[in-house]
């Protein structure tokens, strides 16, 4: 299966998945990214020009160490398929760097795995 239709099947089986993980609702973060609901706790998807970065709270919105942690966002845009490696940035924060900014309509999904094991997975869309 070529990589950019295996990519695309992910991210179109991904809103079922996260409803099983009980991704409820979204909303702006305290960095100015998506807030997403995830096990244990919420993740912050950021993107600027050069990199894509993932802060992690827990319950009650304090930050979540990310040592040790580590994760990969895919990024489908125009048909093609960039892989980001994410690794802890110091402090809460996950972070990989962007070959090119997204652009409007980029998908990107994210999954990641904390120190103690905890699974986070997102999927964003570019605005």
């Amino acid at each position: 299966m070529k990589p950019s239709i295996l990519a695309l099947a992910l991210v179109l089986a991904l809103p079922a998945a996260a409803g099983a993980q009980g991704h409820s609702h979204s909303h702006k973060g305290p960095n100015g990214g998506e807030l997403v609901d995830v096990a244990g706790g919420h993740a912050e998807f950021v993107d600027t020009p050069t990199e894509i970065a993932l802060h992690l709270s827990d319950e009650d919105g304090k930050p979540v160490a990310t040592k040790g942690a580590t994760g990969k966002a895919t990024i489908l845009s125009g048909g093609k398929t960039e892989t980001v490696d994410l690794a802890s940035a110091g402090g809460a924060k996950l972070a990989g760097p962007l070959m090119k900014p997204l652009a409007a309509g980029d998908k990107v999904v994210v999954s990641a795995r904390t120190a103690d094991g905890r699974k986070i997975q997102l999927r964003h869309v570019e605005r």
